[in-house]
């Protein structure tokens, strides 16, 4: 065989073995975290094997020194020396692109692996999204990058009426637009980040923007979109249909609905727009108050007449002689009834907003991230959109300047409308208060925001003009029971003291110093087992100070615990690292224990007062465990509850004297009523531990003045041993004040 043959088999052999060798190196190195560098050091040992033998193969030939007579044989022999430069060609190219992958995965490892988790402990939720995204659409793959996509995203479905829209995503806070193709509606189970992004849908010539986030989206949400997208941009923005619900406290037992498609304004309607209104005789135009008059035939006489400024001519209460004061042509138009609004509405061919649709647009969940420049307990009014205060809608003095009526009723009296937002008058929590007044008030504060409804393919419920009550209860009034009926309601948490049987094991994950144990012990009820585990750092000396932990109602609805460990080390970090030791029970219907109880908010049923005793059960029974372990320091246990955890500890907390003190983050007590003997209000004044309560002023699940400050004053706690930091937040206090108010509140109580 003659040395062309030979180098052609030599080569493909070559090129076969190396290919084996760096492919199941790529694999080895994506899947079980060797160095990169493995890589480069096995190619580079490959390229020098393949010239090394090149360079023996062509010595050999030379010795030979072979004469080929035959006129064929030197037409193969030129055929073939062409064949040998396309394969020597071909196996650089191979060992190029190898290298290129090599350098890849330096930069992956080395510069972008640590970009991720550094965003990610940041909780730059769309930072990490958007450089994965990039990484995989350069065909980069890795376990470690899986994970933490995985862990900054939640699987979506995103369907529309009419269907197949395009649709694009561009993530929050972007500088430049960057839309991300995601499908064509319907989509299944696609992964978006846990956080607020945009999405744009569009059909031919229709284009729609709609802000939207993972929450959002949950739950097989369609979108709704109108027949037509010509509006003016300038004044509105849009808000597609969708199922919508009531984030107002005290309003969350309110099913979610259908709304349609629908414009807002940007703006609330200023002085000069509302003189059109009386210019153009509105106040005595019949169509635009018809309304009114179905209900009363005798209004246009016996109301509107009233319906007048400082002497005497109609128009707002403090407008002079049919006027604006001077100056103030882009304040908000202010001292107008809920008659007025709807009347001007009917003028502009345009609507109140309905409580739905208010509330959507409102962002009430996030209202901490624009109330700050709001004009809330001021001395006057501002021009309209004078302040850089829009929310994620892109609507101005939504929170703040002047309420603005809705057409629900708030009561069976219809007379008592809906008005929101909060005023120039008000404090700022007013914004996340669903506040009502009647619809003949004209105070200063009282304005308006319209919106148009459109048509659409879509089909929505009827139901969003209804009347919605708002259940507020008045904590600090309402007559509490004899110490002899709590005794009974307490005995319902007790049990027979039963061996533990406990199991226990040391989990294989560490993150610094930090360990976990898994135990599993005798639940107090129904021959069912109660697992936890137990967060500590392996330098500490023992024995630990145990700190008993309950979470937030994300916990109800979350499949697995253990897929969150690491992140749970790093966030009790600066607890395990003082020598404390984080106990968390899996407590009834949580995680791995997750039933038919979705919801932590309470209601009359009793199932949910089945679930409220045998979370009292559960923390008692983790008590004793603790109790059981010979390196702990009972005489130092205390309680730490977030948000529910914060909420259920009005019942916990005077269920058992065997905690020493407690902090709740962002807590307080709901408005919803239950049966009596599980109501915490009944609970909370039998509390007699320190107890520190951290919250944020403008939380929309735990209202300042009718949550958080009547729980507050309940507790039985000595008052110097009660505190109560708010910050200028929503559901949320920032966590370097968090930590500090920790680790000080532990350390006063620990001698």
């Amino acid at each position: 065989m003659n040395f062309s043959n030979k180098y052609l088999q030599f080569v493909i052999g070559y090129i076969a073995f190396s290919f084996s060798i760096l492919e199941g190196l790529s694999f080895l190195i994506d899947n079980y975290g060797i160095s990169p560098k493995l890589l480069d050091y096995t190619l580079l040992t490959l390229v020098v094997g393949f010239f090394g033998t090149i360079a023996y193969q062509i010595i050999i030939s030379q010795s030979k020194k072979i004469v080929e007579k035959s006129t064929k044989k030197v037409n193969i022999k030129g055929y073939l020396s062409y064949l040998n430069i396309a394969f020597t060609i071909l196996i650089g190219g191979f060992f190029i692109y190898y290298y290129n992958k090599s350098t890849s995965k330096d930069e992956l490892f080395e510069v972008k692996l640590p970009e991720i988790i550094d965003a990610f402990e940041n909780n730059e939720v769309s930072k990490v999204y958007d450089e994965i995204i990039k990484l995989k659409n350069n065909n980069v793959s890795n376990p470690i990058i899986d994970t933490y996509f995985e862990k900054v995203t939640s699987e979506v479905d995103i369907i529309s009426t009419p269907k197949e829209y395009e649709v694009y995503m561009d993530l929050q806070n972007d500088s430049i637009e960057n839309w991300i193709f995601m499908g064509k509606t319907p989509i299944s189970k696609i992964r978006v980040p846990n956080d607020w992004f945009t999405l744009k849908f569009i059909f031919g010539d229709n284009e729609f923007i709609a802000r939207s986030s993972v929450n959002a989206l949950r739950g097989k949400r369609n979108y709704g979109f109108p027949e037509v997208n010509k509006f003016d941009s300038a004044k509105f923005n849009l808000v597609l249909g969708g199922k919508r619900s009531l984030q107002f406290p005290g309003l969350d037992h309110y099913s979610s609905i259908e709304i349609g498609p629908y414009l807002i304004s940007k703006f609330e309607v200023t002085n000069k727009e509302y003189l059109d209104f009386i210019l153009d005789e509105g106040y005595e135009k019949e169509e635009y108050w018809e309304f009114a008059i179905d209900e009363d035939s005798d209004f246009m006489n016996s109301t509107i007449n009233s319906f007048t400024g400082k002497f005497g001519r109609k128009g707002p209460s403090n407008w002079s002689y049919g006027m604006y004061p001077e100056g103030q042509e882009n304040f908000p138009v202010t001292g107008i009834s809920w008659y007025e609004s709807m009347a001007y509405a009917n003028y502009k061919n345009l609507s109140l907003p309905n409580v739905y649709q208010w509330a959507s647009a409102a962002t009430l969940s996030i209202s901490s991230s624009f109330m700050y420049n709001s004009n809330f307990s001021q001395n006057q009014l501002i021009n309209v959109g004078s302040k850089e205060n829009s929310n994620f809608f892109g609507l101005y003095d939504i929170a703040g300047n002047v309420r603005e009526w809705i057409v629900n009723s708030l009561s069976d009296d219809s007379s008592i409308k809906g008005i929101l937002g909060g005023s120039f008058t008000d404090e700022p929590y007013y914004f996340n208060d669903y506040f009502g007044q009647s619809s003949l008030d004209r105070s200063i504060g009282n304005g308006i925001r319209l919106v148009k409804n459109l048509k659409s393919e879509y089909k929505t419920d009827l139901t969003a003009n209804d009347q919605y009550f708002v259940k507020v209860r008045d904590f600090l009034n309402e007559k509490n029971i004899s110490d002899d009926v709590f005794e009974i309601f307490k005995s319902q948490y007790d049990y027979k003291k039963l061996s533990l049987n406990k199991v226990e094991e040391t989990l294989d994950y560490s993150v610094s110093s930090f360990a976990v144990d898994k135990f599993t012990i005798d639940a107090a009820y129904d021959d069912e087992k109660l697992p936890g585990y137990v967060f500590y750092d392996k330098n500490i000396d023992k024995p630990y100070k145990p700190i008993i932990f309950f979470p937030g109602s994300n916990a109800l609805n979350t499949d697995s615990f253990e897929n969150g460990i690491e992140n749970r080390m790093k966030r009790f970090s600066y607890l395990l690292s003082e020598g404390y030791a984080i106990i968390h029970p899996i407590y009834k219907s949580t995680y791995e224990r997750r039933n038919d109880i979705k919801s932590d908010y309470p209601d009359e049923t009793d199932g949910y007062k089945n679930a409220v005793i045998k979370w009292g059960k559960d923390y008692k029974r983790a008590i004793d465990y603790i109790e059981s372990r010979d390196d702990m320091d009972m005489d130092k246990l205390s309680y730490y509850g977030i948000s529910w955890g914060g909420s259920i500890a009005n019942i916990l907390l005077a269920i058992d004297d065997r905690v020493k003190n407690s902090i709740l983050y962002v807590a307080g007590i709901e408005f919803q009523t239950c049966k009596k003997e599980v109501d915490k209000f009944y609970y909370t004044s039998r509390i007699k531990i320190p107890v520190l309560m951290v919250n944020g002023k403008y939380d929309h699940f735990f209202p300042l003045e009718t949550s958080q400050i009547p729980m507050f004053k309940l507790l039985g706690t000595p008052e110097e041993d009660k505190k109560h930091y708010v910050y200028e937040t929503g559901h949320y206090v920032p966590r370097d004040e968090l930590i500090k108010l920790h680790l000080d509140w532990l350390k006063k109580y620990d001698t």
